[in-house]
């Protein structure tokens, strides 16, 4: 059987003026076909929202986050994604690459945070949830504490506070210890399987002992965290290495497109009521 499908422009030719239906012909056969069910249009999909609708305006920042020296509100929890699909939203895996996934930063405890994520890959994301991302000096400032204290927790390093100081570096781990120097090129630092291995990243808050003055979790190790920087800068450090300086861990070795199994992020907001 010959077939064709019949656009609105030949519908109209037709004499149709209703709203057009699809309609199949099979070209051996004069008589139309119809189809059992006429296409439904597309939703556009709705990827921006913003926490300050319907929150309650008594309180400056939301529950996932927490407000910092009186003035901004930070993500209580290292960042992790959702994405929108046309069937509805659903978490987005941490060890996947965002690329073209339309894509929305949350904050919530018990979860993976996103790595492989990019500087601007995360300020989209905080974005569309009506947040940005932290500047360097604010991301500092929640970490330090109004005390200005060198770790979340306190002055002096705490062994096993926080996620890091891993012995073996997990691509030395996965690829072999005598894997040659391309194992530290972008493509193999991108490879899913090294956050699939045992003793990596760590689920946010799990670390309860690695928390700020505020309540921020994960503020040093983990997975480093973008700040709004377009050059390019994350803090805090990753669970692939000792934080020696703790908040003060900033790297500037990359632009604000790279990403690797180490970057993550966590989104910062004007509390209600101020101007934005």
């Amino acid at each position: 059987m010959r077939c064709a499908i019949l656009g609105f422009a030949s519908l109209m030719t037709m004499g149709c003026t209703a709203a057009p239906t699809l309609m199949v012909m099979d070209m051996d056969d004069d008589r139309p076909v119809f189809a059992s069910k006429q296409p439904e249009a597309s939703e556009p999909l709705v990827v921006f929202r913003d926490w300050r609708q319907g929150h309650d305006p008594s309180k400056p920042c939301p529950a996932d986050m927490a407000l910092v020296a009186d003035s901004y509100c930070v993500d209580r929890w290292e960042g992790s994604l959702v994405e929108i699909t046309p069937s509805g939203e659903r978490p987005f895996p941490a060890t996947m690459r965002v690329g073209d996934h339309l894509v929305r930063a949350r904050s919530v405890p018990g979860v993976m945070p996103q790595a492989y994520v990019s500087g601007a890959e995360a300020q989209r994301a905080c974005e569309m949830a009506g947040k940005r991302l932290c500047t360097a000096w604010e991301w500092w400032r929640a970490c330090a504490g109004r005390r200005k204290m060198i770790y979340p927790y306190g002055t002096m390093h705490v062994a096993g506070r926080c996620n890091e100081e891993r012995s073996l570096h997990p691509v030395m781990q996965l690829y072999g210890a005598d894997a040659g120097p391309e194992v530290w090129y972008v493509e193999p630092m991108n490879n899913p399987a090294i956050n699939a291995q045992s003793a990596t990243v760590a689920m946010t808050g799990a670390r309860s002992r690695c928390v700020t003055e505020d309540g921020l979790f994960d503020m040093v190790g983990n997975v480093h965290e973008w700040t709004s920087d377009p050059a390019g800068t994350f803090h805090g450090g990753a669970y692939s290495g000792k934080i020696a300086i703790g908040c003060q861990y900033i790297t500037t070795a990359h632009g604000f497109s790279y990403h690797d199994y180490s970057t993550g992020f966590r989104c910062c907001s004007e509390p209600v009521g101020s101007p934005e």
